[in-house]
C-alpha cells in the first residue's frame, strides 16, 4: 500500500508542475513569446507591443479581458501553422501607428500597413476576436476557422469611413463564422480557389470596393434571420460574382453607392461545378433603407454565354431579354402589392411584396437557366454553320486538291536541279569576267 501511495505522489508530482507551466499570465513580449513556444493557456494581463511576428504551431489558448497585442510596420502580427488555437476576447492590431490617445488608446493604424492574422493550418476557434489592420485583417490559406470576429481594415478617414486595406481573404481551408463584422476600405470579403465560406448573419461594409467578391469556383453561404439578419454594403457592388456562387437565405440587406449594383454577375456559371452562380432561398428577403431601391439592381455581364440561377420562391423570370426578380422587402417602405400569390409568400416572411427589380438587357447570345430550366434560345446568328458551304447562294468553300505523294519527290528533284543551274551560272560568269579583264 505504501508503494502505491509513493508511486501516486510521484506521478502527481510530475503532472502538477506541467499543469502549472501550461497556464500562465503574461504582460510583455518576452513572456508572451515564451508562453506561445511552450503552448497551453495564456492570459494577457496588459496590452503588449511585439517587435517580431508571432508564430503558433501547437495547441494554444490566448485570452484576457480585451487586452491588445500590437505591432508597428508592414508586418504580419500573428501566423497559425498548426495546432488547436483559441483566441478569446483578444485584440490584434497590425500596422499600429505607435501613438496612444488618452481618450481611446492605440486607436489608429497606418493605411495599407500590417496584416493581423494569417491561418495556414490547424483549427482556429475565435471567441469575439477583434482585429484592426492597416492592410489585411485575416488571411486564410488552410485549416479551419470558426467563431466570431470583428475586423476593421484600412486607414480611418476624417469622415469616419475607411480607405485602403482588405478585410478578409480566404484562399483555402474551411471558414464558418457567426455574425462577423467586417469593415474595410477595399474588398471586405474575398473568396478564392473554390473555397466554401459560411456566414451565419453578417455585417459587411466596403467603402471603396465590393462588399463580397466570390471568385472562380468558390461559394459563399449567407444565412440570416430577422433576429440575426445580414447587411452587406459595397461601394462598387454589394456582391460581385466572378465565377463563384452566392447562396442567400433569410433577411439580407444589400446596398451600394449611387453607381453601384446590388448583385453583379460577371461570370454566369460556377467555374468549378458548372452550376448556379446565385441561389435565392425560399425564405430570402431583401432589406433596404430609404432611397436605396435603385441600387438593388442585378447587373449581368453582357459577354457571358450562360447564366444559371436558382430562385426557390419562383419569383424570377426572363422577360424582354431582361432578368426580372419579384422580391420581398420593404422593411422601411411600402410599395404596390398586386400579385396575391407573391404577396402571401412575402407576408409569411414578415415582409411586403415590393414588385420587381430587373437586370440590364442581356446579350442575345446568352442562354439563361432558372431553376435548371432553359428560358430562351440564343439568336440564330450566335451559332454559325460549322462548315463553309452556303447552299442558298450556291457558294462553295476553297477547293482542296490532293497532291500525290510522288509529286513531292518530283518537286525536290526540280529544286535541286535549279540550285545546280544557279551555281553553274555563277561559275561561268566569273570565268567570262576574268577573260574580259
Amino acid at each position: 500500500m505504501k508503494k502505491v501511495i509513493i508511486i501516486s505522489l510521484f506521478v502527481l508530482g510530475l503532472i502538477i508542475p506541467n499543469i502549472d507551466a501550461k497556464a500562465v499570465d503574461v504582460s510583455n513580449e518576452e513572456e508572451l513569446r515564451a508562453a506561445i513556444e511552450q503552448g497551453g493557456d495564456i492570459t494577457l494581463t496588459d496590452d503588449i507591443e511585439v517587435t517580431q511576428p508571432l508564430v503558433i504551431d501547437k495547441d494554444v489558448t490566448i485570452s484576457g479581458g480585451w487586452y491588445a497585442i500590437l505591432m508597428q510596420g508592414d508586418n504580419t502580427l500573428m501566423t497559425v501553422n498548426r495546432g488547436n488555437v483559441t483566441l478569446d476576447s483578444v485584440r490584434l492590431w497590425a500596422g499600429w501607428n505607435g501613438k496612444y490617445d488618452d481618450n481611446y488608446p492605440y486607436y489608429k493604424v497606418v493605411k495599407n500597413q500590417g496584416t493581423a492574422l494569417v491561418v495556414n493550418g490547424g483549427t482556429v476557434n475565435l471567441g469575439n476576436l477583434e482585429i484592426k489592420a492597416g492592410n489585411i485583417g485575416l488571411e486564410v490559406n488552410g485549416g479551419t476557422v470558426t467563431g466570431r470576429l470583428s475586423i476593421l481594415a484600412g486607414g480611418k478617414t476624417e469622415n469616419y469611413t475607411y480607405s485602403g486595406g482588405q478585410g478578409m481573404i480566404v484562399n483555402s481551408g474551411n471558414v464558418d463564422l457567426g455574425s462577423p463584422h467586417i469593415v474595410s476600405g477595399g474588398i471586405a470579403l474575398t473568396v478564392n480557389n473554390g473555397v466554401n465560406v459560411t456566414l451565419d448573419g453578417a455585417v459587411i461594409n466596403s467603402y471603396e470596393g465590393n462588399g463580397i467578391e466570390v471568385n472562380d469556383g468558390s461559394v459563399v453561404n449567407i444565412q440570416s434571420t430577422m433576429e440575426n439578419h445580414s447587411s452587406i454594403f459595397g461601394s462598387k457592388n454589394s456582391i460581385y460574382l466572378n465565377g463563384g456562387t452566392a447562396n442567400l437565405s433569410g433577411h439580407v440587406g444589400l446596398s451600394s453607392s449611387t453607381n453601384g449594383k446590388g448583385i453583379y454577375i460577371n461570370k454566369g456559371i460556377n467555374m468549378k461545378t458548372d452550376g448556379d452562380v446565385l441561389n435565392l432561398g425560399r425564405d430570402f428577403v431583401f432589406g433596404y433603407d430609404y432611397g436605396t431601391i435603385p441600387n438593388f439592381s442585378i447587373y449581368v455581364n453582357s459577354g457571358i454565354k450562360e447564366l444559371k440561377i436558382t430562385d426557390e420562391k419562383g419569383f424570377m423570370e426572363l422577360l424582354d431579354n431582361k432578368l426580372y426578380l419579384g422580391f420581398c422587402g420593404g422593411q422601411f417602405e411600402l410599395a404596390a402589392q398586386t400579385d396575391e400569390e407573391k404577396r402571401a409568400i412575402c407576408s409569411a416572411l414578415d415582409a411586403n411584396y415590393d414588385g420587381s427589380i430587373y437586370s440590364n438587357e442581356l446579350n442575345k447570345c446568352t442562354t439563361v437557366y432558372i431553376n435548371g430550366v432553359k428560358q430562351n434560345e440564343p439568336d440564330a446568328s450566335c451559332n454559325p454553320v460549322a462548315n463553309n458551304e452556303n447552299t442558298e447562294n450556291n457558294e462553295q468553300g476553297p477547293e482542296i486538291v490532293e497532291v500525290p505523294s510522288t509529286s513531292a519527290y518530283g518537286s525536290i528533284i526540280i529544286a535541286v536541279l535549279g540550285i545546280i543551274c544557279v551555281i553553274v551560272s555563277v561559275f561561268v560568269m566569273r570565268r567570262v569576267t576574268k577573260k574580259a579583264n
